[in-house]
């Protein structure tokens, strides 16, 4: 089996299930997040036999950040990326067209917690908020979300490089932040530590974009048109079956409890967008923190970021309800 080699930072690849049906299958790179909630449809599409299904043999790719994921991308190393918004604004901004196919998760994915209770975002004004890095996709999206609640991010807090969740769950116990972002996934550990949640609005984002070439696309739109329809049956069958979806979660989150794997999967489903045509809202909030970093972002062509065409011919067809295995 090929392996993307992009940078080194590739970590392990899934192969998909062996075809079975009698006809040639379509290989199909697809490269996801270290950590995959945010793609969880292509996991079930590849645990419970949609690629398959749709002439499509699946190779899951972790990787480790999203620069590398377009580099990986735009090289040919691998085929689409699933939860990967960033690059989508930045590669067309620099002359590299690629597109979103669709999007099924378009929320913010981040939860503040804090140690002190409060009741609103807006009373972390003259806080402390620990984040990885500056400039990074986590504290992009939590200046929205902090933006939405009313603050200023340069001025109103004071945001903290610290590093990754550890670190910051570290400073956050000694005292030395007020609160941090953590992935809504882990809202039970967090609240079994003693932290506090703060409710915040369900700020708009484009979250769970897929994104491939535009040259991929006019090469192989029936290809990927079988990978929409799969995506598509994947998506239907994660809000609809909650022990088979649960199965697969466990095995992309090893070793946590089951009250975590049913918040994550609970809060997925709600947040699921079943048509897969991401809100106006959404996009223009993935647009607003790009222009935080490039402010050439603020005038890119949103009509060259998606191309939804595939997927209106898949929606008229009727052919989506919900998935069985």
């Amino acid at each position: 089996m090929r392996r993307a080699t992009v940078l080194g930072s590739i970590v392990f690849v899934l192969g998909c299930l062996a075809a079975e049906n009698g006809f040639a299958q379509d290989k199909v790179r697809i490269g996801v997040p270290l950590f995959p909630t945010v793609s969880f449809p292509v996991f079930v599409a590849h645990e419970k036999g949609f690629f398959e299904k749709n002439g499509l043999k699946g190779e899951i790719i972790r990787i480790n950040s999203e620069p590398t994921t377009y580099q990986a991308l735009i090289s040919g190393d691998i085929d689409a990326t699933s939860g990967a918004p960033t690059g989508l604004v930045q590669s067309n901004i620099h002359g590299v067209p690629v597109v979103s196919l669709g999007s099924w998760d378009n929320l913010v994915s981040y939860t503040m917690i804090t140690k002190e209770k409060i009741d609103d975002l807006s009373q972390l004004k003259g806080k402390k908020v620990g984040i990885n890095r500056l400039g990074g996709k986590s504290s992009l999206v939590l200046r929205v979300m902090l933006e939405d609640a009313g603050l200023n991010t340069t001025k109103d807090v004071t945001l903290l490089q610290l590093g990754g969740s550890q670190e910051r769950l570290a400073a956050l116990i000694r005292g030395g932040i007020d609160a941090a972002p953590v992935d809504y996934a882990f809202e039970p550990k967090m609240k079994q530590m003693g932290f506090y949640l703060v409710a915040g609005k369900k700020t708009p984002f484009m979250n769970g974009p897929i994104v491939v070439t535009a040259a991929s696309l006019k090469a192989n739109r029936g290809k990927w048109a079988r990978f929409v329809k799969a995506y598509l049956d994947a998506t239907a069958y994660m809000t609809t079956n909650k022990e088979g979806s649960i199965e697969v979660l466990r095995r992309i989150i090893p070793g946590d409890e089951r009250d975590t794997l049913e918040h994550a999967y609970e809060q997925m489903r709600q947040r699921a967008t079943i048509d897969l045509v991401p809100p106006d809202a959404a996009v223009e909030n993935l647009i607003k923190i790009m222009a935080y970093v490039d402010k050439r972002s603020a005038s890119v062509d949103r009509s060259k970021l998606a191309d939804y065409s595939i997927l209106r011919e898949l929606l008229a067809q009727s052919k989506t309800g919900p998935a069985k295995k």
